[in-house]
């Protein structure tokens, strides 16, 4: 069964959790790259605003073809309460060619609401995940 990783992440969390994941599962690993990407306390104000309002972030172009992969984990931060602004637009762009997709989110220890963030997305998606899953990161 081929397999995929696909992970957004911004400060290294996520990365490390989803090339850890790819190496012991011998699966591909695929970054989303956002096309802008801010720095520093904006980052905070940007994808809040993103996520907050569902706004789509543009991503750089990707040549990963979901159709040739039975199984993808994905990868994700919450940011302000919903998965964050890269991967929803991701998501939304592959949303005919989506396998199997169990869901791996990375939050902090006081954000407890990982889980009604992947249901509204599958909600919006019109997608069942196989799996929702989270990580506490620090």
């Amino acid at each position: 069964m081929k397999h995929i990783v696909v992970v957004y992440s911004h400060y290294g969390h996520a990365l490390a959790l989803a090339q850890a994941y790819a190496k012991e599962h011998n699966a591909a690993l695929h970054r989303i790259e956002p096309k802008f990407e801010p720095k520093g306390f904006f980052t905070y104000v940007w994808y809040g605003y993103k996520s907050s309002l569902k706004k789509p972030v543009r991503l750089k172009e990707d040549r990963i073809n979901l159709k040739h992969y039975e199984h993808m984990t994905l990868y994700a931060p919450i940011h302000a309460g919903k998965i964050c602004a890269p991967v929803r637009s991701y998501l939304f762009s592959h949303r005919t060619y989506l396998p199997k997709v169990d869901v791996i989110l990375t939050h902090r220890a006081g954000d407890k609401d990982y889980k009604e963030a992947a249901h509204a997305i599958e909600s919006e998606l019109m997608f069942k995940f196989s799996s929702i899953n989270s990580v506490v990161v620090e």
